[in-house]
């Protein structure tokens, strides 16, 4: 089973954005019997990423647009590399 979490950096504007992610990868990937939970966490760093299972799978920059479906494609591709 994978845990799935989003890293954004705390203090700032991506609050929202991590949650949109969180809705969009619970939503797309939720119901998969390989994923735990979808969670959000953030990070005195200025990142936004999500880890599978602690693991890094995709990060953009966040003082740019972020596009929550990429990263629903790279937890996507990821599980199906692990099954």
């Amino acid at each position: 089973m994978a845990d799935i979490a989003i890293e954004y950096a705390a203090g700032s504007h991506l609050q929202p954005e991590a949650e949109t992610a969180r809705r969009l990868i619970d939503s797309y990937l939720g119901d998969r019997p390989d994923v735990d939970a979808v969670t959000l966490t953030p990070s005195s760093d200025s990142v936004f990423c999500v880890s599978i299972e602690g693991d890094r799978i995709w990060c953009t920059d966040p003082r740019e647009w972020i596009d929550a479906m990429e990263a629903v494609m790279a937890a996507r591709q990821r599980l199906s590399e692990v099954s």
